[in-house]
């Protein structure tokens, strides 16, 4: 057994290296075989180490952090017979969530030996894999504003608060064209439109109801320009998961989708920002069937 988990240090709170060498070193502490512990230092290092686990042989690569950092290791293993697992240390943790997975590290780490694995779809837009959700409404916008703080500034979904606030009064959604898997357009003017592999965001924040990381398709949901109070209440029911009870709302599944917009391109993908531009200003979603294996609890 070959296993490296690789630790995003600022994710979550206190010493996270040695909290997860402690629980890797309790886990394994009967089994043969290779186990270690690599941290990340910048951006781009959580799939750079996990491609490079791939390569060496590994048979799991853990990621522990938030979900840019799960993001970026379970890219690397996209396609491959490297199995992920995940230690959520992050402020949205939506993968880990839809999967079911502990959120205690030990518990975690021990469904390489107790769990199960399963096979998981991925979404895919401009060569990029999203594994939770992808956006260009006003979710991109909160992302862009949330990432772009200072590297000190306070995790967790409050900070979310004054920033929506100050966003929402200042965005104004653009006209996209829609063209579905069957040939169909459809113009919207989009307050959000999320594509979602599964139902949330992350933090309880349910978009999707009923998303499941397993069947094929993606899920397309959409609400059209709201005013501030409409606004406040799509955020209760984000939260409460009843998003489907708002005004406006819809959601539809397809296994592929392209979106046309002239706007700057703002995009999202699993929370964290990328340029979204085109030349042709068309975006293509599309549903990788159980492209990724994933340790779960069942």
């Amino acid at each position: 057994m070959k296993v490296r988990v690789i630790v995003n240090p600022v994710a979550g709170f206190g010493s996270r290296v040695e909290e997860i060498t402690k629980a890797v070193k309790e886990v394994f502490s009967d089994e043969e075989g290779i186990f270690e512990v690599r941290a990340t230092g910048k951006q781009g290092d959580g799939f750079r180490l996990s491609k490079e686990a791939r390569e060496l042989g590994y048979d799991t690569v853990f990621a522990c952090g938030g979900d840019g950092t799960i993001n970026e290791v379970a890219s690397a293993l996209v396609g491959s017979e490297v199995t992920l697992g995940i230690i959520s240390a992050g402020s949205g943790n939506g993968l880990s969530r839809a999967l079911g997975i502990p959120e205690d590290p030990v518990k975690a780490l021990e469904l390489v030996v107790k769990g199960k694995k399963n096979k998981i779809d991925v979404g895919t837009v401009l060569d990029k894999y999203f594994f939770s959700t992808a956006g260009i409404g006003f979710d991109a916008v909160l992302s862009k504003r949330y990432n772009s703080r200072a590297g000190g500034a306070r995790r967790g979904l409050l900070p979310y608060v004054p920033m929506a606030l100050y966003e929402f009064l200042r965005y104004r959604p653009t006209e996209v064209k829609i063209k579905w898997a069957d040939g169909k357009f459809s113009s919207k003017s989009p307050f959000l439109l999320t594509v979602a592999n599964t139902e949330e965001y992350g933090g309880g924040a349910r978009i999707a109801p009923g998303a499941v990381a397993d069947d094929g398709l993606l899920d397309f949901c959409i609400i059209e320009d709201v005013g501030f109070f409409s606004a406040l209440m799509i955020v209760k029911k984000l939260l409460n998961g009843t998003i489907e009870k708002a005004k406006g709302f819809a959601q539809i599944k397809a296994s592929s989708f392209k979106i046309k917009r002239d706007d700057c391109g703002l995009l999202h993908v699993d929370g964290e920002p990328v340029d979204g531009k085109t030349e042709n200003g068309i975006l293509e979603f599309k549903s990788l069937p159980k492209a990724l294996k994933v340790w779960c609890c069942s």
